[in-house]
Formats: structure tokens, C-alpha cells, sequence
């Protein structure tokens, strides 16, 4: 089974490109990745992760994780990884600085978990897709169309959404959206110097975690493996979260173009996009 990401995100991420005060980026990356994750419960009685039941708990699933990733998060994780060559992975410690209306965390999800279930239905046999391109009506050996146009499809996917990750974090766009003076100090923040060793130590254990319940199962482990991995990155961004974040969230949010303004309350922190 190809994995979910990153081949269903260069779905959605043209979109965040295209438009990108209209649409919730960080949900619609995890929207479209979240359906695959609810195949971790496929033992429990008659749940099926495609259904309407499946299909409302992803985009449930996708709204709560984007918005816990902004808020308590992204700061301490993207912190803690290095930045990858082109993909400037320390750029994404800005999420934390703008946190979109609901409504567009709301609906971002929902077109992120309908694109994973679109394409899904091309790359599954007797799906209404598969079955539109008649590709169930020829097979090689016991794979069907379907799934061969799955095989070929995911690593051109993969190779595309990974090319818009990049352009995603690139300066030109992140610049633009939160400005720079923002994005610097959101990428010169200081983090935890065990933030990485926490990081990897959070994730292994994750892992872990997601492999044994897939083994007791006996099945879904790749989901089970996936659905605790992407638990774990949540609590470890939480873990190496630095203390200063109201200071450096109110420093960076005056930095920006005007866009958003962020006051402190009382010790927490309240946005309001123009």
C-alpha cells in the first residue's frame, strides 16, 4: 500500500498556492492524508474507514490536529528538525503566528479529506472512478487496473507533492503571506538544545507504539503505525515548545504586513486576520 503522503497533498497544496487567504493550507495537507488513518480501527466490529461515518470522523480528526498543530506545535517541532536543502523546514515554525477563521479551517478540511476519497475512488477497484475509466476491466496477474494506475500514480504524486512542500516553504511565498521580518524571528526563536533528541525520541516510541497495536490486531499495521507517528509529532512539538512563544508571537506578529493583529490578553494569545 503506497503511503498517503506525500503523493495526496500535491492534491491540494495548488490551491494554498492559488489562493491563499481562501483556504487552510495546514488543514487541507493533514485533511488530505487523514482518511488512510482511521484504517488503524478496521478491526473494531463493521468500521469502515470509507464510509460516511470514516469520512466525518477524518475531517473531525483534520480540524482538531491543524489547529493543535498551530497553536501549540509547529513552534517546537519544525524548530527541532533541520531544514532539508530546498525545503526550508524551519519556515514552518511560522503556522504558529496566523490562525484561520474556523469556518476555513472547516472547510479546508473537508476539501482536503475529498480529495484523498476522489482520488482514492481511481486508484481502488469497483470504486464509481475506477469503474467510470473501466479500468477493473483489465489486470495484469491478480492486480487490477485500478491498482496498477495506484502503483504508477503515488511516486509521481510523492515527487510532485514534495516539489510543493518546497515552493510552500519558500521564501518568496512564506515572506508574502506572514512577512519577513516575521519569518526570521520566527526561524531565530531559541528552542531547547535537546529539541531534536526529543524529536526522535518522541517519534521511535510512536512508532513503536503504532507498530505493537497493529501487530496484536494482526493488520492495518501500516496505519496504526502511521495514525500513533503523527500523534507523536504532536507531542513532541509540544514538548520543545519554547517558553517565550506569547513574547516572540507578539514580537513577530507586529512584524507583519499589516495582515493580522495579535494582541496578549490576560496571558493568551488572540488573532484577528484583516
Amino acid at each position: 500500500m503506497p503511503l498517503t503522503f506525500p503523493a495526496h497533498q500535491a492534491a491540494v497544496l495548488p490551491l494554498k498556492l492559488w489562493r491563499p487567504r481562501w483556504f487552510d493550507g495546514t488543514a487541507m495537507v493533514v485533511g488530505a492524508g487523514a482518511p488512510d488513518l482511521f484504517h488503524a480501527f478496521s478491526s473494531i466490529g463493521n468500521f469502515y474507514a470509507d464510509s460516511q461515518r470514516g469520512i466525518v470522523l477524518a475531517i473531525l480528526f483534520t480540524v482538531g490536529y491543524a489547529t493543535v498543530l498551530r497553536t501549540h506545535s509547529a513552534d517546537g517541532l519544525f524548530g527541532s528538525l533541520p531544514d532539508l536543502g530546498p525545503l526550508q523546514v524551519h519556515h514552518y515554525r511560522a503556522l504558529k503566528l496566523r490562525r484561520p477563521h474556523m469556518f476555513v479551517t472547516l472547510l479546508s478540511s473537508v476539501i482536503g479529506v475529498y480529495s484523498h476519497v476522489f482520488f482514492d475512488s481511481f486508484t481502488h477497484p469497483n470504486r464509481w472512478g475506477s469503474n467510470l475509466l473501466k479500468l477493473d476491466e483489465f489486470a495484469i496477474g491478480n492486480i487490477s487496473g485500478a491498482e496498477i494506475f495506484q502503483y504508477l500514480s503515488h511516486p509521481i504524486g510523492s515527487l510532485v507533492g514534495l516539489a510543493l512542500l518546497v515552493v510552500v516553504a519558500s521564501d518568496r511565498h512564506m515572506a508574502d503571506w506572514y512577512g519577513s521580518a516575521a519569518l526570521a524571528r520566527a526561524r531565530s526563536v531559541p528552542i531547547g538544545v535537546d529539541a531534536t533528541r526529543i524529536t526522535v525520541m518522541v517519534s521511535v516510541t510512536s512508532l513503536g507504539v503504532g507498530i505493537a497495536w497493529g501487530v496484536l490486531q494482526s493488520q492495518a499495521i501500516l496505519f496504526t503505525t502511521g495514525l500513533c507517528f503523527a500523534l507523536g509529532l504532536l507531542v513532541a512539538g509540544r514538548l520543545n515548545s519554547p517558553r517565550s512563544n506569547g513574547a516572540f508571537l507578539h514580537e513577530a506578529g507586529n512584524a507583519t504586513k499589516g495582515t493580522t493583529c495579535t494582541t496578549i490578553l490576560r496571558g493568551s494569545i488572540q488573532e484577528v486576520d484583516y
